[in-house]
């Protein structure tokens, strides 16, 4: 992919990708640097899996035009893993404005990348899902967003407006602008276990309903790591799941270009 490329897929990414809550506070500076659990140069790699009618499956094909789900026990998955990385970047060259930049990618082919962004103030942590090939689908569910304090029984709702070209047979069709409207509730606490041990999550149990459905999100927050594991309901008897096995801190990034070379994303 040349520089080109790149650009024009940043460009179409901020256009498609803009939306957000209303009710989400924004800050108007200092956008990193008061960061507490998203910081600059955070790597959080994640495991997945696609349950539809109760089978396991994963992506061995996942593009902006088209994917193919294939069984999760099939040998060499063209989709195993997925990366986000939280992305220093000077206020210009941002794909959301007043946003900290993420980027996505999927391993091991680090074919191509997804970017956008996530807001952390002292007020609420919100962040964008990826959202390219299959999922698009993610797009149709509430986002991961937890709101300060942290109490249980804390409850909070929102909504937003998205456009049919999110839609698809497997997870839902319509025509025009889709409504969501979304309610959030802090419903206790979970110990995860993870390969770093046992973090002590806040479970948040959270819907989105529309004129095509509800969908659901149960996501498990960490005050450290942020959140660590999704279990995505859609429609149309299909389940997302999402879990951290990895992370990193101070890691500085390689550009795009030396990394569609290198295949390596983070300096030594």
């Amino acid at each position: 992919m040349n520089f080109s490329k790149i650009l024009l897929f940043i460009l179409v990414s901020s256009f498609c990708y803009s939306q957000q809550y209303d009710l989400v506070k924004i800050e108007t500076k200092n956008f990193d640097s008061d960061n507490i659990t998203y910081k600059t140069g955070n790597v959080y790699i994640f495991d997945y899996e696609i349950i539809e009618n109760g089978k396991s499956y994963k992506l061995d094909k996942n593009t902006r035009q088209s994917f193919e789900l294939v069984d999760s026990n099939k040998d060499s998955i063209k989709v195993e893993k997925i990366h986000l990385i939280v992305k220093p970047e000077i206020d210009s060259l941002r794909t959301n404005e007043n946003q900290t930049q993420i980027i996505y990618f999927q391993s091991p082919e680090f074919n191509s990348f997804f970017s956008t962004g996530l807001i952390e103030n002292k007020d609420n942590i919100w962040l964008h899902p990826i959202r390219n090939g299959f999922f698009s689908c993610l797009e149709t569910c509430p986002f991961p967003y937890i709101k300060f304090p942290l109490k249980k029984n804390s409850t909070w709702s929102d909504e937003m407006l998205i456009g049919e070209n999110w839609g698809n047979e497997k997870w839902g069709k319509w025509k025009g602008e889709l409504l969501l409207k979304y309610n959030y509730k802090i419903v206790g606490r979970k110990k995860i276990k993870t390969v770093f041990g046992e973090i002590d999550c806040h479970v948040v149990e959270s819907y989105a309903q529309s004129s095509i459905g509800k969908t659901k999100l149960i996501s498990y927050f960490s005050e450290e790591y942020g959140f660590i594991r999704y279990e995505y309901s859609l429609l149309n008897n299909l389940k997302v799941n999402i879990w951290l096995i990895d992370f990193m801190r101070d890691k500085q990034f390689t550009d795009q270009n030396t990394f569609f070379k290198t295949k390596r994303y983070l300096k030594d």
